[in-house]
């Protein structure tokens, strides 16, 4: 029986095998398995591109030999997309070979630029002139703040980078330098909403773009006169799930500190000053001969390096995203979460840890957020809805609220053998002069927190009415920002003690218990709304025609403002393409804005550009001639931001007002009480300023592709720039509001050009970018000078004026022999000047211009990108030229304000050196006579610096693949790497005060990951 029994155990077992093999032969013939090759235009294999067909499991990539499998079953299309090509899209039911799916290479002018207001243009056939960015590029510099990854990228984009203290390391931006003596700064528009973009998480960013000539800015009208930059958030693509993981981390090290000399050289310098001006030794030889024993008591005789001693080498940076984006034709999304951190360069910071649990060292935390959600309501209708934000959180040292200036400050000025940091009993250490000790004020104040909150939302809605009128469609928007500033923290203070010859100690303020601060909180909210509709339509094969028209209002309410600041009004574009070869496009803007009086808030500013795509003519085909495409434009533009008297926006110029005056006494018993005056009189008939400008412009691509770019000249006139009217004289007891006197020219040209090649497995490609600006100031309404070249009117904008230096005074019979000079009195050695007006004396009627503006008139650009199999390699360069800049900082003026001295008044004037010294004799004194504004303080500013370099290596797809992975790439990189230029060592030209009472400059080096599943 048991047989039996196991002999139909064996039959079943048999039988179930047998019958699975069969179903699985079954569904692996039932499966529909798919086999492609993905190659490019000259049939060359594409390893990496990206397959979305279907629902897989798992993403679909193309391995060296460019092939891919699909096993999905029901596939309606089949999408194809890969960095650097134009993304394929095709049903698959008209696909005859998988094997011979194509990828056209993307070029320079394939792709396609945002403007304002959503709209989209093809760059071949754009005839405005503007240059874009994508968040993408932006990432590969590993920047916290993007205005600082803008460098030397964007022709006719000027950055000025400050301070690099975290969070407060932001660089001022210019679009083709500046055309006004106010307010110049530019317009910042994140999808269409005025906001800074600094904060952004470059991944989160699709593509940036600057406006550059008046076609580009003409919707925006009565605001765009400075030119305006706009910046494009990420969205979902149908179809194209992705997961990407991004990973940083890194450091950052401060630059050289100035050269400060030590306890030994500080004394016997200082006693060289103090006989030159007559004055007694302070150091006796004794003691300044102490310094020779390395045994010597630190207490009494201290030598301390204060930026060794404090500042660390180097501060983690760190960073990491995830992303999300896909969907179908119903529902699209990208979200993004992203974090980043970036520490402060003090030691000590630690220290209040033990008793108060705080760390004072101070550091940059940011949270992004967003998800952009598009929707498919009906097959006509559709709807976004973007919510994006940050949460920013600031520390630093003390109850400041503005960074931490003042520890660099004493840094830069705090002598090294006065006193030690901390004495050998725990007192920390100061005198009278010098009582900050930055030790205490890192450890002993407390912290001051800084944290923001920052909200946009939007609604979107476009309804497509093709079914009434072909191309015919509406968008409306409304966007709503919140953004809450919070400042607390905790308050101490300390004691500083210096050592008295009889041992004791003198003290020097007083400690402070440890205290919350007060809290201080504000917040600023923006609505925007604007709609448009369009029409769209190509008619035949040679007519294209695109037009809008909309409205915006914008309402920006600040805190502490009692009235909102507003603008409002229409605007418009038409675009005419015939034949793809003559391109027309007329914008306007008919705006106003609450800055200007009733009656005259509104004004109409039109623009209207032409193109010809001269390579697509019959004539002009040539297989070495891609593209050849000349473009002009020219129209006018305001501006309302009058940006004067220190206000941005000098508001209601045209209302008179009373202030606060002299007080009266009034009573039997005399009580004062505060009076009220005339204030300045009103301008009733203030308007906006108008920026009239034209560009021309040239396109190219010749040998397929390989040599392209883009060069234009422009030329710029700003009429009615607000300036105080110097011909109303003071004796008629008031005061005026600026009037709408001034004029400015700006003309210059910017260059974008590239080379790249493909050989083999190589690809490699060489970028040269750049702008020469000049401006001119025509009238600001200057007061009456008795000599012509004291006049600023006829040179740049922010030209240095000063005194010309001819050499130091030799001895007492060359100054007797000098023209008087009244600024304090002269010595032999002090620095020597020109009488320009040969009157005698030296005064502020000698003061000539010293060459050029800071803001440099050239800036430029290069780079070199190159791959190689899985390997690539990114180095930019960026530099500025043809700016002048002035050294008279704490790190050059000697003894002067009570600064240190550093090497570079080693070569100072004395007796024995009279005919080599390069820098006056020195003086205890703010000595006026040699720190005047002079030539012999200014230098060429020109530099340039090695912004980045960037290794990476994507691992081959058959090893990511096996992982179930699309891409995974590694990279190392550095950011400012190293700078040249002719100033003294260790001075930063781009900001010369870095280090020297401000954060120092500093360099990255950074390795990180990215992986997308």
């Amino acid at each position: 029986m048991m047989n039996i029994f196991l002999k139909n155990i064996k039959t079943l077992v048999f039988v179930t095998t047998l019958n699975l093999i069969c179903l699985v032969a079954l569904n692996a013939f039932a499966q529909d398995v798919t086999k492609g090759v993905v190659k490019d235009q000259f049939g060359k294999p594409i390893v990496g591109a990206r397959i979305d067909a279907g629902n897989p499991k798992y993403p679909i990539i193309s391995n060296a030999k460019g092939e891919f499998t699909l096993t999905d079953k029901d596939i309606d299309t089949v999408r194809i997309s890969k960095s650097g090509y134009l993304p394929f899209k095709q049903a698959a039911n008209t696909i005859k070979d998988y094997n011979a799916l194509v990828l056209q290479t993307e070029q320079n002018f394939d792709g396609n630029i945002l403007l304002p207001w959503n709209t989209t243009t093809t760059k071949k056939y754009y005839a405005g002139s503007i240059n874009t960015i994508t968040g993408n590029e932006m990432s590969r510099y590993h920047n916290l703040n993007n205005s600082n990854s803008l460098a030397g990228s964007m022709a006719g984009l000027i950055t000025v980078q400050g301070s690099d203290e975290p969070g407060y390391d932001g660089s001022a931006l210019y679009i083709r330098g500046t055309s006004t003596y106010n307010f110049s700064g530019i317009s910042t528009y994140v999808d269409n909403v005025p906001l800074t973009f600094s904060q952004l998480d470059p991944l989160e960013i699709d593509q940036i773009s600057i406006l550059k000539d008046a076609t580009a800015n003409g919707t925006y009208g009565i605001t765009g006169a400075n030119k305006a930059l706009i910046v494009t958030t990420k969205r979902g693509v149908a179809y194209q799930n992705k997961i990407n993981f991004y990973s940083q981390f890194g450091f950052i090290k401060p630059n050289a500190p100035q050269n400060y000399l030590g306890a030994k050289d500080y004394m016997t310098l200082y006693n060289e000053a103090a006989v030159n001006d007559g004055l007694p030794i302070r150091f006796t030889p004794t003691q300044i001969a102490a310094y020779d024993d390395p045994n010597r008591n630190m207490d009494q005789y201290p030598d301390v390096d204060w930026y060794k001693e404090l500042i660390k080498t180097e501060a983690v940076q760190q960073k990491y995203n995830l992303t999300f984006s896909g969907g179908s034709n119903a529902v699209r999304y990208f979200v993004l979460l992203g974090y980043a951190k970036q520490g402060g360069l003090f030691k000590y910071g630690d220290v209040p840890e033990k008793l108060y649990q705080f760390n004072s060292n101070n550091s940059f935390d940011r949270y992004n957020f967003r998800t952009n959600i598009d929707f498919a309501i009906t097959p006509s209708l559709t709807a976004s809805v973007d919510l994006g934000g940050r949460l920013e959180n600031q520390k630093s040292p003390g109850a400041g609220s503005s960074g931490t200036n003042g520890i660099w400050l004493n840094l830069s000025r705090y002598p090294s053998g006065l006193f030690p940091m901390i004495y050998s009993n725990g007192n920390i250490g100061g005198n009278s002069q010098y009582a900050r000790n930055p030790y205490g004020i890192i450890t002993n104040t407390g912290y001051t927190n800084i944290a923001t909150r920052n909200l946009l939302g939007t609604t979107r809605i476009n309804q497509n009415f093709n079914k009434l009128v072909q191309g015919l469609s509406a968008t409306a928007a409304f966007s709503y920002y919140n953004s809450y500033n919070n400042i607390e923290g905790r308050t101490m203070d300390f004691a500083s003690y210096e050592l008295q010859s009889n041992g004791s100690y003198q003290k020097f303020g007083n400690d402070v218990s440890l205290a919350v601060r007060g809290r201080t909180a504000s917040q600023d909210r923006l609505n925007i709304f604007w709609g448009k509709v369009d029409y769209q339509r190509t008619f035949g094969t040679k007519h294209e025609l695109n037009a809008n028209v909309g409205f915006n209002q914008s309402v920006n309410t600040k805190s502490g403002d009692d009235y909102p600041y507003a603008t409002q009004g229409f605007f418009g574009r038409v675009f005419y393409n015939y034949n793809k070869k003559y391109v027309a496009e007329f914008n306007a803007g008919y705006n106003g804005s609450e800055n200007l009086p009733k009656g005259d808030r509104y004004g109409f500013f039109p623009s209207l550009a032409l193109g010809w795509i001269v390579s697509n003519e019959d004539f002009m085909q040539n297989a070495k001639i891609d593209l050849f495409k000349l473009r002009a434009s020219y129209g006018i533009l305001g501006n309302t931001d009058f940006g004067i008297g220190g206000d941005a926006r000098a508001r209601y110029l045209y209302l008179s007002n009373y202030e606060t005056g002299s007080s009266y006494v009034f009573g039997n018993t005399p009580a004062s009480a505060a009076g009220r005056r005339e204030g300045q009189l009103g301008n009733e008939n203030i308007t906006w300023e108008t920026n009239k400008i034209a560009n021309i412009g040239l396109d190219f691509e010749f040998f397929k592709h390989s040599i392209g770019g883009s060069i234009d000249v422009f030329q710029e006139r700003r009429n009615d720039i607000l300036a105080y009217p110097s011909s109303i004289s003071s004796i008629g007891g008031f005061t005026t509001k600026p009037t709408n006197v001034g004029i400015m020219e700006n003309k210059g040209i910017d260059w974008d050009i590239y080379y790249q090649r493909k050989i083999g497995d190589l690809s490699f490609a060489v970028h040269a970018l750049g702008s020469f600006v000049k401006n001119k100031i025509t009238n600001m309404e200057e007061q009456i000078q008795p000599y012509s070249y004291l006049y600023r009117t006829g040179n740049p904008l922010g030209t240095p004026f000063g005194l010309t230096s001819i050499g130091f005074f030799k001895d007492q019979n060359d100054i007797n022999n000098s023209p008087r000079q009244n600024f304090s009195n002269v010595k032999p050695g002090d620095i020597k000047y020109k009488d320009e007006n040969n009157d005698g004396v030296i005064d502020v009627y000698d003061q000539v211009s010293l060459g050029n503006p800071n803001l440099p008139q050239l800036y430029y650009g290069a780079s070199l990108d190159v791959a190689y199999k899985g390997f690539d390699m990114k180095v930019l360069f960026q530099g500025a030229g043809s700016r002048t800049v002035s050294i008279l900082y704490a790190g050059t003026s000697g003894f002067s304000g009570g600064n240190k001295p550093t090497d570079f008044v080693l070569n100072r004037w004395t007796p024995a050196t009279t005919a080599t010294a390069t820098s006056p004799r020195l003086s205890l004194g703010d000595n006026a006579n040699n720190y005047q504004s002079s030539s012999f303080w200014t230098r060429d500013g020109s530099y340039l610096r090695l912004k980045t370099v960037e290794l990476g290596y994507s691992l081959p797809q058959s090893l990511v693949s096996k992982v179930k992975l699309a891409n995974a790439r590694f990279f190392v990189s550095s950011f400012n790497l190293y700078t040249w230029s002719d100033l003294p060592s260790n001075l930063d030209p781009e900001f010369i005060g870095a280090g020297l009472g401000s954060y120092p400059r500093t360099k990255s080096f950074n390795l990180g990951f990215n992986v997308e599943f």
